[in-house]
């Protein structure tokens, strides 16, 4: 029950704090106010501004002037409201401010003492001595003088008593304060032990995934390797040209073709010398043009851009044993009279055009004499910045070794004689019969990368003689060499140029890559001499 009420008045910076205890309490600025404020605290404020009243143990509103839009805790203030404590009334628009706070009425009923009351003599004494001095602070006088004839009153056996007690308490505490911080310790030390462990066994646990990562990722490289070479035939086999091509000796100065010597009648009883030596060619005479058939292979990479070896290309006869016997014989020259590609499941063949050379790279650059290259001819993909150029990576090399020859002897012997019998008199021939019957498709090899070098890739998938110019890819799937040469000394030791070489050939020629742009690494002026070992020699195909 509320016997009196706190009153706070708080205005901008001005406070004041009143406690008022009647039955009904006024507020405001006029003279009958229970708790009266200056009138100029709240301009044009009425002589009273709140009224209170206590009913049943509460105070309550009982009276305000509703035009100064009192407010009771934020909201509006409404009469008969019930005080509560902390309660605020505001007035609007102003920084008037009431709080109150109830009181409870102290005890009604104090027990009555005994008759013979016993007070202590130092007791008395010291309250005689606090009340006679003329000092204010009696109360701390009277504690002191109390404590000191306390002390004095008890017994040295109590002291020695308490005193022991206190050192047991004392002596205790710090016993269990020692034994908690070593208990803490402790637990602390095993915390510790506990998480390097945990932290060993993470490691151990990090390691072990990064093994099985790397074996997940060794499986996964084998059975990608060895689902690469039919995937690869599939996607790009159509994009691999067979090149066929002729060449010729002419006379120096006049330009006339050298033609093999006319033959001459002989008796039927006379038999001709065998002779091992090569007729000899001249540009006289009506006898058949000397020509040197040769293929090779080629690859599309786009916009109708062959690339292949510039010993296919431009220079046959640098590689041809042939012409390297007539050479020495004739005093001639040789020229390309034709080069063809042949691309699979399409029956006519292209002329190609030559566009660019890299001589010491042994590079060539064509294009296909057509207006609208076939859409089924594929553009293979040219890969110079990844790491599938890695000694012991997988490759797979797609061409045309042997030729016409390898193409017979993949057909049953009856209908491989059948062909070479009737359309064997030249390759040309034979190489447009076997487009006709759509059997032009190049052999699939595959192998690792065995060396690397800056100028060169060392592999061992197999090939033969026709296979220069065949596109070597790599486990990325995409073209990352060209093959150019074998080593005799070794078996399945095979030579391929960096794809990164053509790429620079192929942007002086004009081509534009149909994959997204992106920043060659090539540079040609990085490239590095060829090394030739002492017996070694690198046979062209």
């Amino acid at each position: 029950m509320a016997q009196g009420l706190v009153i706070h008045i708080e205005v901008g910076s001005e406070r004041h704090t009143e406690v008022l205890a009647q039955e009904r309490i006024r507020i405001g600025a006029g003279p009958d106010c229970d708790l009266r404020f200056q009138p100029d605290l709240i301009p044009d404020a009425p002589p009273l501004l709140l009224e209170l009243a206590r009913t049943n143990g509460h105070y309550h509103i009982a009276a305000f002037d509703p035009a100064l839009g009192l407010t009771h805790n934020g909201a509006p203030l409404t009469e008969g409201r019930k005080i509560e404590d902390g309660d605020q009334v505001q007035l609007a628009d102003s920084d008037f401010t009431l709080q109150f706070f109830p009181l409870s009425a102290p005890p009604a009923l104090v027990p009555e003492r005994g008759a013979d009351v016993h007070v202590a003599p130092f007791i008395q004494d010291a309250a005689i001595e606090a009340a006679a001095t003329a000092r204010r602070d009696d109360a701390k006088v009277f504690l002191r003088e109390f404590t000191r004839e306390l002390m004095r009153e008890i017994n040295p056996s109590t002291k020695l008593i308490t005193l022991l007690f206190a050192l047991v308490l004392v002596g205790g505490t710090l016993y269990l304060g020692f034994a908690v911080f070593k208990e803490l310790k402790q637990s602390r030390h095993q915390i510790e032990t506990l998480n390097n462990t945990l932290a060993q066994q993470n490691k151990q646990l990090e390691d072990s995934k990064h093994q099985f990562e790397q074996v997940d990722k060794s499986n996964k490289d084998i059975i990608y390797s060895l689902s690469l070479a039919p995937k690869l035939r599939s996607e790009y086999g159509s994009g691999v040209c067979l090149i066929s091509g002729t060449y010729i000796f002419v006379e120096s100065g006049t330009g006339r073709p050298l033609r093999y010597p006319e033959p001459q009648p002989t008796p039927a009883d006379e038999r001709v010398p065998q002779t091992e030596q090569a007729p000899l060619l001249t540009p006289e005479g009506r006898g058949p043009v000397a020509e040197f058939p040769y293929v090779g292979t080629g690859f599309h990479v786009g916009g109708g851009f062959i690339v292949t070896n510039r010993h296919v290309a431009v220079e046959p006869w640098v590689a041809d044993e042939r012409s390297m016997v007539f050479s020495s014989t004739v005093n001639g020259k040789p020229r390309l009279t034709k080069l063809l590609a042949y691309f699979p499941g399409i029956k006519e063949p292209f002329t190609l055009r030559f566009k660019q050379s890299a001589p010491r790279d042994d590079l060539a650059v064509c294009t296909l004499d057509t207006t609208e290259v076939p859409t089924t001819i594929p553009a293979l993909p040219l890969d110079s910045e990844s790491d599938a150029a890695a000694v012991g990576k997988a490759v797979v090399l797609m061409g045309y070794p042997s030729g016409p020859d390898r193409i017979l002897a993949s057909l049953p012997d009856e209908d491989a004689n059948n062909i070479k019998q009737r359309f064997g008199s030249s390759v040309d021939v034979l190489v447009g019969r076997l487009a006709e019957l759509s059997l032009i498709k190049p052999l699939t090899t595959q192998g690792h990368i065995t060396d690397y070098e800056a100028h060169r890739i060392i592999y061992d998938a197999r090939t033969a003689e026709g296979g220069s110019g065949a596109p070597l890819f790599g486990q990325s799937g995409r073209v990352i060499g060209i093959n150019f040469a074998i080593f005799t000394e070794i078996q399945d030791a095979n030579f391929a140029i960096p794809v990164r070489y053509a790429i620079t050939l192929l942007q002086r020629a004009g081509w534009k890559s149909e994959e997204p742009e992106k920043e060659t690494t090539a540079n040609t002026n990085a490239q590095v001499k060829e090394a030739r070992a002492g017996t070694a020699t690198n046979q062209a195909h």
